[in-house]
């Protein structure tokens, strides 16, 4: 049995059903596994995640608990990204 999970675009390319079903997957299994989740898609990140990190060019530019990062970054480089300013 792993202990972590690594999921690297769990959803792409699913229809809204399906990406709400995994969804429903990831919040069960998070209980018991720490799971890393890859994504682009930042209303997944907010709603599936409790710690997110912004990572840009194989550098971790921030890290902390996913309300802090999406509400209250500390860097503009994260606000940007997750408000569509960059990326």
């Amino acid at each position: 049995k792993p202990s972590v999970l690594l999921l690297d675009e769990p959803t792409s390319a699913l229809d809204p059903l399906s990406t709400a079903k995994i969804e429903e997957l990831i919040d069960e299994l998070k209980h018991d596994y720490t799971i890393a989740i890859v994504t682009h898609n930042m209303q997944q990140a907010a709603r599936c995640s409790d710690y997110t990190a912004y990572m840009y060019l194989g550098e971790m530019i921030e890290f902390g608990a996913t309300e802090e990062i999406f509400f209250k970054p500390e860097r503009k480089e994260t606000e940007d990204y997750i408000t569509g300013r960059f990326g």
